[in-house]
């Protein structure tokens, strides 16, 4: 049991970091001023990830997630991909 708590707790780490590729490669990092090394859960930084936590709500609510809207979110990815 041990064991397969790990490896899912690897793979949860690997999927989170690949995450975090995908929010650089988007632009998000930029707009909102991260940058590599900001520890965001610091007091300092917390205006940043309250930002993009916010903008990514606001997106998610404002959004449907039917075929259409994945096929154009896919094909936009591919292109910054």
């Amino acid at each position: 049991m041990k064991q397969q708590h790990n490896v899912d707790r690897k793979n949860r780490t690997r999927t989170l970091i690949m995450l975090g590729g995908l929010l650089q490669k988007s632009g998000l990092m930029d707009a909102f001023h991260i940058t590599p090394g900001d520890e965001l859960q610091a007091y300092e930084n917390r205006p940043k990830a309250l930002q993009l936590l916010g903008f990514l709500i606001t997106c998610f609510e404002e959004n449907e997630f039917d075929e259409d809207n994945f096929e154009r979110w896919r094909s936009v990815g591919e292109r910054r991909f």
